[in-house]
């Protein structure tokens, strides 16, 4: 389910999918990908509405050894429950998974389908424990594993459980035809009380990695876990790439973890700390600091420069001396002019010229 337009992830999203963001500079449907390849399944259908270019476009170029992708494109929003019934006609007929296009997790696939074949259920609902349940969707069960209730956003008294949605589902193809064809439907809302009002709504709770990456905050959080090797790490894991073709001034620190991809530059006493990652063409001027954050492609920070807990966007420009930190957002293209400082979250769309001068915001 990637069809989403990511308004949580904005600004960076007006330019990317968020399907498309990268974590160690691979794209986040890489992860998808081979989480979905990790459980034995053989292909997956994409369900595309919002910026589908590049999600086609990077498949188109990747060998998948076998594995096979699909694409069922909405021209209008369908919702959860209507993005599935539009990929109907790309499903072999058997038991299908469900995964939302914003859940990075290192959950072990293979149990959960195995758990939803031992029951009884027409749809099993993949749970995972947070520490703060209030932004999400609460769902209680019983001793049997029977969705017992969902409750919606619940204000901090309402808290009854800290099991929540992780956005991985198994259906039965019945699901499929209590699904209105050709409107938006919900899945959550409208589907599964319906299998819960019947007893075929079980759970399967994971104690794996989940996140979700859908807001600045929770993505920067995972692009650093991918970067430590929290998830997704195999035995050849390098918590130092450096790709070859990058371009190290004299006094250059690279402090690990970082990744930096191909046809960077690293000019002299340049820094680049642990937990960042930089994309293709990034360059980072003269004594300038990065740290904690990503930068997408073709990412400039001119000399003596600051970014510190950050997200800079594809082509974006922070001028010299110029300080972005704090879960500061530049969309594509943007400017920070010389002596500006953005800190607290402060987020500026794409294409937006601050000009140069000492200005706080």
């Amino acid at each position: 389910m990637v069809g989403g337009q990511g308004s949580r992830l904005r600004p960076i999203t007006y330019d990317v999918p968020k399907a498309m963001v990268p974590l160690r500079n691979q794209p986040f449907m890489g992860y998808m990908v081979d989480f979905l390849r990790a459980a034995g399944l053989k292909g997956a259908v994409l369900s595309l509405g919002y910026l589908p270019d590049p999600i086609q476009e990077y498949f188109d170029q990747k060998d998948l050894a076998g594995f096979s992708i699909d694409y069922a494109v909405e021209h209008t929003a369908l919702g959860t429950a209507g993005g599935i019934k539009n990929a109907e006609g790309y499903l072999d007929g058997g038991p299908f998974v469900v995964v939302n296009g914003d859940v990075l997790s290192g959950m072990d696939l293979r149990v959960a389908i195995e758990k939803h074949k031992e029951s009884d259920a027409l749809a099993t609902i993949v749970l995972t424990s947070v520490e703060d349940p209030t932004a999400y969707g609460l769902v209680e069960v019983d001793h049997e594993m029977l969705v017992h209730r969902f409750l919606e956003k619940p204000a901090a008294d309402e808290v009854t459980t800290n099991l929540v949605n992780a956005g991985i589902y198994v259906l039965e193809p019945e699901v499929l035809a209590m699904i209105p064809a050709g409107r938006e439907v919900s899945i959550e809302r409208e589907i599964f009380p319906h299998l819960q009002a019947e007893r075929r709504l079980r759970a399967y709770v994971s104690s794996s990695y989940w996140r979700d990456i859908g807001t600045p905050r929770s993505y920067l959080a995972a692009s650093q876990d991918v970067l430590s090797g929290a998830v997704g790490a195999r035995e050849d894991f390098d918590y130092l790439h450096v790709d070859p073709s990058t371009v190290l001034g004299k006094g250059v620190k690279v402090l690990p973890p970082v990744s930096i991809a191909a046809d960077c530059v690293l000019e002299h006493r340049a820094t680049v700390g642990g937990r960042s990652s930089l994309g293709r063409g990034c360059r980072i001027g003269e004594g300038a600091l990065v740290e904690g954050s990503v930068l997408f492609d073709g990412a400039e920070i001119e000399a003596d420069a600051v970014v510190r807990g950050s997200i800079i966007g594809p082509g974006a420009r922070v001028g010299q001396e110029a300080i972005v930190r704090g879960l500061s957002v530049l969309g594509a293209r943007c400017v920070v002019g010389e002596g500006n400082v953005l800190d607290q979250g402060i987020s500026i769309n794409p294409g937006v010229v601050l000009p140069p001068g000492s200005m706080s915001f």
